[in-house]
């Protein structure tokens, strides 16, 4: 219980930082509304990954003890992550009804966007925790990498206020298709469009691929080098 009101009150502390910061001059309606459905997707990630990094070599111990396949270890991560992040999303429905939320059949679409980002992550897990086994600094590394890639996904600004030439760059960011479609949702109280369910397929398909192949390429080799 105190874990997930933690992993609630991260995005309320947010939430504030950005309402003194950002809100006067973002020129978004229901902007609480808006950074809301936004960091509740990113700190799911942020978790997930943060966590799963280093959990084959924090297991090691059970690992070379007992014969439990090494894929358990991220994948309990994700999936403890997956209900906390659904439990969220139900008190995010119900704080969100004083912000302008607007409730229809539109709102069950959230549970296919969830399996779609919890696909990604997952892949991104297997191939983040598998390459820490050999090369410790990856969780150094991705630490570090994280605060930029918030900065660069437009949860507390829109998306109209990127200057033109970082327009691209903030178009690649994988995780922010994911958040688009969840604020899709919850904000802007449509269906996303065809073409955006299939841009997350396709992320979350590839990811996930790439990262089981990487994994089962290298989890013979675990053992050795833990």
């Amino acid at each position: 219980m105190v874990g997930f009101f933690w992993g609630f009150f991260k995005p309320l502390l947010y939430l504030l930082i950005f309402i003194v910061i950002f809100k006067s001059n973002s020129g978004i309606d229901h902007y609480i509304l808006y950074v809301t459905s936004g960091l509740i997707f990113w700190f799911f990630f942020s978790n997930v990954t943060g966590q799963t990094v280093g959990s084959i070599v924090g297991s090691a111990g059970l690992i070379k003890a007992l014969n439990i396949p090494t894929y358990f270890f991220p994948l309990s991560e994700m999936l403890s992550e997956m209900f906390n992040l659904i439990l969220t999303v139900m008190v995010f429905l119900v704080l969100m009804n004083w912000a302008g939320i607007i409730y229809g059949w539109h709102m069950l679409l959230i549970l296919p966007c969830i399996l779609l980002f919890s696909l990604f992550t997952l892949g991104l897990n297997l191939f983040l925790c598998s390459i820490n086994v050999f090369f410790r600094d990856i969780g150094i590394i991705w630490g570090t990498i994280q605060p930029a890639l918030f900065f660069l996904t437009p949860i507390a600004y829109a998306e109209s206020n990127i200057q033109p030439q970082y327009k691209l760059i903030v178009s690649l960011n994988p995780i922010y298709a994911f958040i688009k479609l969840g604020r899709s949702i919850f904000y802007d109280h449509a269906a996303p469009p065809a073409e955006m369910w299939i841009n997350c397929l396709i992320i979350s398909v590839a990811m996930y691929i790439t990262g089981h192949f990487v994994f089962y390429k290298l989890k013979n080799q675990f053992i050795s080098a833990i």
